[in-house]
């Protein structure tokens, strides 16, 4: 093969994988279709498998990171990081607490002082991610908006 078949074919494949401008990215795309998918199973499969609620929580977060993308050649933003950091956190809280609640359901003892303080950090993590996804929704419409008079 040579240098200009290469190119060619590699310049084709480029074209036709890129998006529409303003479209969203095929990372996001994947992701919101993986999360998607992640959560009527965990919901269905919860009360036959043990922990399986928590793949609708993962779920969740995969569509709040993929909500959170921005337009332009990088699509994960700041606001991604922060919706992927407080998922993360709030899958951890979530399984922990869900944890100490079937390991005191199990011994036949009172649920252990921190299951509160993991409940809180839960919400309180649930209410950042959830945040950050509608901060950078808001964003993209806002920055997607041109101006219709023009500025003299």
């Amino acid at each position: 093969m040579t240098e200009e078949t290469t190119t060619a074919r590699n310049s084709l494949g480029a074209a036709a994988v890129q998006d529409r401008p303003g479209a969203m990215p095929l990372g996001a795309r994947r992701l919101f279709m993986i999360g998607g998918l992640c959560v009527p199973v965990g919901l269905v499969a919860g009360p036959y498998l043990l922990g399986a609620q928590l793949l609708a929580v993962a779920g969740v977060i995969l569509v709040a990171v993929a909500l959170s993308y921005r337009s332009g050649v990088r699509w994960f933003a700041r606001l991604s990081w922060v919706a992927s950091a407080a998922g993360a956190l709030w899958l951890a809280g979530t399984a922990a607490y869900w944890g100490a609640i079937i390991v005191a359901a199990d011994s036949s003892v009172p649920p252990p002082g921190f299951a509160p303080a993991l409940f809180t950090a839960g919400v309180v993590s649930f209410v950042v991610m959830a945040g950050a996804a509608v901060t950078a929704m808001a964003l993209r419409m806002v920055r997607s908006r041109r101006s219709p008079v023009p500025v003299v």
